[in-house]
Order: C-alpha cells, then structure tokens, then sequence
C-alpha cells in the first residue's frame, strides 16, 4: 500500500472529472491498468471507502490519475473527493489488470468503450504515441449524449484503423464491430457492467472465440 498527495482535479464534460496524485516513489504500472484509490480515514459510505479506477496517466508521468463521475447527489467517497485539498493523503493499492497491449504489434486491436470507459484506452494510446508506434486499432466508443465524449484530442492525434461513434438513441452493436474487424482481432470491451457484459455476449454468439475478448468493467455504474 502507498499513499499518494491529492494535486489537482479537473472537469472534462458536465459531470466527469479527471483526479490528479503525486506518484509515489517505486510505484510501477502498465498502461491500461487499474488500481484501489482508498481515503485514510472511514466514511459512511455503503460501498467504502475504497474505489476501484483505471489509471488514465502514463506510467512515466510524475503523477498517477483517474477519471471519474460526479453526479448531483455525490457519494461520501465522491464528496470526500471533492472537497480534497492540495497535499491530502490518499490510499493507493498495486495496480492489476489485463486490459494492456499485447506483445506483438502486429495483432489488430478493437477498443470498445462504453461512456467513460474510454479511459481504459488512453495510457495505451498515449504509451503508443510517445514510442511513436503505430498499430492497427480499431475504435468504437457508445456515448449518451455527444457532449460526453472525453480526450477528444488524443482519440484525433493517434491514426486510427477506424473511429466508430455510436450517440444514443443509436446502439453499439457485436454485429456491427464484427462485421467491422479483421477476424484475428483482439477485442477490449471496456464500460459499465451491463454494456460490457451485452457485448460480450452477443460477440460469443456471433463465435468469438472467448480468448480474443478481454474485458474490463466499471463496478457500482448502470450506465456510463
């Protein structure tokens, strides 16, 4: 266990905010992980006071972040956030995670993301684009509202196979990625439960072979 200073937070759209901390020293990650964000001291809150989140900085950086939803009606966990001031101590867990590049970089990747589950892909997309290597990534990002997208600039500045946006009332669908695709894809599912858990379905259906899914999802969100 680490413990991290609380250095900045940023809003990114109406309700999404990214979360900055000091990196501590040794602290090791690869990019796509995730790790446990705890507060030092108990709360009442019903799911604790430890979060799970997916790094969205990358592992060289001097600092380690996550974004986040903050609705109206916060929890205590989202409050105590909220209200951190520069210095703060928060509690930082080993990352883990499956949700990383593969060894080959000749392997096709589909980055599926549901709502801010678009975060799993930026350390990766940030990792590739300060190697300046370029892969054949295939994007397909589901969003509520167009005004949720985040890291607009990033998605732009690395050059995607292909960039599918799927705004409600349309529906991201496993058809529509796998007619989309090269068959030997790697695909990373990436969202809320439900979103994820759907597709993952609906692509073994359509005879995906489960080892060319990896999947990752946002526990405690019906929607993202």
């Amino acid at each position: 266990m680490w413990r991290a200073s609380f250095l900045s937070a940023e809003r990114l759209v109406a309700d999404v905010w990214e979360f900055r901390f000091s990196r501590p020293p040794g602290y090791i990650y690869l990019p796509g992980q995730y790790a446990s964000f705890g507060l030092e001291t108990s709360i009442h809150d019903p799911r604790g006071r430890y979060r799970t989140m997916t790094l969205t900085s990358h592992p060289n950086d001097n600092h380690v972040a996550f974004v986040t939803k903050i609705s109206e009606q916060p929890s205590p966990f989202k409050t105590k956030l909220m209200h951190m001031q520069p210095g703060d101590l928060i509690l930082l867990d080993a990352a883990l995670g499956d949700l990383v590049l593969p060894k080959s970089p000749d392997l096709p990747l589909v980055f599926v993301a549901g709502g801010i589950g678009i975060a799993s892909y930026v350390s990766m997309l940030q990792d590739l684009i300060t190697r300046k290597e370029e892969r054949p990534i295939f994007l397909f990002y589901a969003l509520r509202s167009a005004h949720e997208q985040i890291f607009r600039g990033l998605l732009d500045s690395y050059p995607l196979q292909l960039k599918e946006i799927a705004i409600a009332p349309n529906r991201l669908t496993a058809g529509q990625i796998k007619s989309s695709v090269p068959p030997d894809a790697l695909i990373y599912l990436s969202g809320s439960q439900r979103f994820v858990e759907g597709l993952q379905i609906a692509l073994e259906q359509l005879r995906t072979p489960r080892g060319q899914i990896v999947f990752d999802y946002y526990d405690g969100y019906t929607d993202l």
